[in-house]
C-alpha cells in the first residue's frame, strides 16, 4: 500500500534525525568538559608556578649609599648597601666584605659591618675630588653568594691656588761689576780731560812775563779785598820814616865819637 509504505518513511527518517541530533550533543558536553578541564589544569599549574617564584629567585641589592653614578659635591661618611631577603650569611669561612678605591687602586675603606640584611663600612678620611669603585662580596641567607660593583664620583671642591709674587729681582753680581767697571772707566776718560786742563794753564802762565814787584804787591792788594789801600799806603810811610831816623841815627854817631 502506498500510504503505509510512506508512513514508514517518515518514521524512519525521523528516528535518524533524533540520533544524529542525541549524537552532536553528546559531543559538544564531551568537548565543553575538555576545555573545562584543560584550563582548570593550567590554572592549578599558574598558580603553583606563581607560589614558587618567591622561593626560587635569589636575593639582590636594593638600594645604596651613595647611589650608582651619584655626583657627590662632598665626601661620604660611610658607604652602606641593603640586600633583600632575611639577612646576609655570616661565619668564619663566609667572605662579606665592600672596598672602595680610586682611579689609582688605593683603596679608602673601613671595617665591613653587618647588621641583618644591611652591609656598611665607614670610610676613615675624606674622599678627594676624583672617581671612585665600590666593589661588593656578598653571601645571602639561602647561601647564595653575589659579587658586583657600581661607580660614583665626588666634585673637586679645593680652591685653586693663588699664584705667589715673584721676588724682586737683585742684580747679580756680574752686572754690578760691570757697573762699577763702567765708573771707574768713565772716571778716568774724565781724569786725563782735567790733567789736560791744567796743563794748558800752566803753560799759558808761564809764556806771560813776570810784572814787577810792586805791581805783585799791589795786585795782591787787590785781591785780598779784606785790607784798605790807606792802610797799606800809612804803612808804608811809617816803614819809611822809621828807617830814616835810623839812618839818621847812625850818620850822627858816627859825626860825634865819644871821647
Amino acid at each position: 500500500m502506498p500510504g503505509a509504505s510512506h508512513l514508514a518513511t517518515e518514521s524512519t527518517n525521523l528516528m535518524s534525525s533524533r540520533t544524529s541530533t542525541s549524537r552532536t550533543a553528546t559531543t559538544g558536553r564531551q568537548r565543553a568538559g575538555r576545555i573545562t578541564a584543560l584550563s582548570a589544569t593550567a590554572a592549578l599549574g599558574l598558580a603553583v608556578t606563581t607560589m614558587a617564584a618567591p622561593a626560587w629567585a635569589h636575593d639582590s641589592l636594593l638600594s645604596s649609599t651613595p647611589e650608582a653614578d651619584a655626583v657627590l659635591e662632598q665626601s661620604p661618611e660611610e658607604i652602606t648597601l641593603e640586600f633583600s631577603g632575611g639577612g646576609l650569611t655570616t661565619g668564619e669561612a663566609i667572605t662579606n666584605v665592600i672596598e672602595v678605591s680610586d682611579e689609582g687602586g688605593e683603596n679608602w675603606e673601613g671595617e665591613t659591618e653587618i647588621d641583618g640584611s644591611t652591609m656598611s663600612t665607614e670610610l676613615p678620611e675624606e674622599l678627594p675630588g676624583g672617581d671612585y669603585t665600590v666593589a661588593y662580596r656578598v653571601v645571602y641567607s639561602d647561601g647564595h653568594a653575589e659579587e658586583s660593583s657600581f661607580d660614583f664620583e665626588v666634585v673637586d671642591t679645593a680652591p685653586e691656588p693663588t699664584p705667589e709674587a715673584s721676588p724682586p729681582t737683585e742684580p747679580s753680581t756680574e752686572t754690578e761689576a760691570e757697573s762699577e767697571s763702567d765708573a771707574e772707566s768713565e772716571t778716568e776718560s774724565a781724569a786725563p780731560a782735567e790733567d789736560d786742563d791744567v796743563a794748558e794753564a800752566t803753560t799759558a802762565d808761564s809764556g806771560q812775563p813776570d810784572e814787577p814787584v810792586a805791581g805783585d804787591a799791589a795786585s795782591d792788594t787787590q785781591q785780598n779785598p779784606g785790607l784798605p789801600v790807606w792802610a797799606v799806603v800809612v804803612g808804608a810811610v811809617v816803614v819809611v820814616g822809621l828807617l830814616a831816623a835810623i839812618v839818621m841815627a847812625v850818620l850822627r854817631g858816627r859825626k860825634n865819637p865819644r871821647a
